[in-house]
């Protein structure tokens, strides 16, 4: 049977994918595990493969697309002019003005992380817009027709398509900057902002990004579909080894979820405790 070409998908939509990335200390070192640098929210495994690598991944999972690439920088400390270039171009060969912004970080100001993600999502000019971070790693079918899902569930009047997970998701109300998806008109620049900074989630708890959007969506209106390892896989690490993103980037993508798969991929927390040799 012949493959579907990665062609035949409509691309009159524009895909603005919108990339929230940093440089951590740690981000040069060849190996980073979850809590081994900090505690607290900014935990999770870091690399300079995330920053080339891990980008060439994201846009490879809208291959076949029409896409604008905003990839979002907050820098901790000073990037070689050699990896900014190397960034910069993989950003531009994207086109429809894609950009690269490098912003240096400021934890001493409120709410920086959601400050910077609404930030990022400014720039997003297509008719859809997919937010991620810059430790989530993603793969899909050759010819899989997951995007088409979803703009299929966004038609149908869902408004943040999230990862997937093992269970229906139906508990799940905050749409995660890890991987959402969802409609430009759905973000409402102004509102978020006050719900944010003025009067977060009318007082509940969490009134940060990912709640503010699930609450301003509304009751059943975020979807976690479940799991199709099938057709794709989105996780981030909970363990890195520099190279591994490079190496299986080379894979087809069976060999690439049978490999993810053997490391252990839970829930909707999605990560390795174990590695095994690509």
């Amino acid at each position: 049977m012949a493959q579907r070409p990665e062609n035949i998908f409509n691309q009159q939509e524009m895909i603005s994918v919108v990339i929230n990335a940093d440089n951590r200390a740690g981000y040069l070192n060849d190996s980073s595990k979850i809590g081994e640098f900090e505690v607290g929210q900014p935990n999770g495994t870091r690399s300079v493969d995330f920053l080339t690598w891990g980008l060439k991944n994201k846009i490879n999972y809208f291959r076949g697309y029409d896409i604008q690439c905003v990839f979002f920088l907050d820098e901790h400390l000073p990037i070689h002019d050699k990896l900014f270039m190397e960034i910069n171009e993989i950003v531009k060969s994207c086109g429809n003005n894609s950009k690269f912004i490098c912003k240096p970080n400021d934890r001493s100001s409120y709410r920086w992380n959601d400050m910077l993600y609404i930030e990022a999502l400014k720039l997003a000019e297509g008719t859809f817009v997919c937010h991620m971070d810059n430790d989530t790693t993603l793969y899909r079918k050759e010819g899989s027709d997951i995007v088409e899902k979803y703009f299929k569930w966004l038609n149908e009047g869902y408004k943040y398509i999230c990862q997937p997970w093992d269970k229906t998701g139906s508990e799940m109300v905050h749409a995660s900057t890890r991987f959402f998806i969802c409609k430009k008109e759905t973000l409402d620049f102004p509102l978020i902002e006050k719900s944010i900074m003025i009067n977060p989630l009318m007082g509940k708890l969490n009134p940060c990004l990912e709640f503010t959007l699930g609450h301003l969506a509304g009751d059943g209106k975020v979807l976690y579909p479940e799991r199709e390892d099938s057709e794709y896989v989105i996780f981030c690490w909970s363990r890195y080894f520099k190279g591994t993103l490079e190496k299986l980037s080379k894979m087809p993508y069976g060999e690439v979820r049978d490999y993810i798969l053997e490391c252990g991929l839970f829930g909707c927390n999605d990560v390795f405790d174990k590695m095994p040799a690509v």
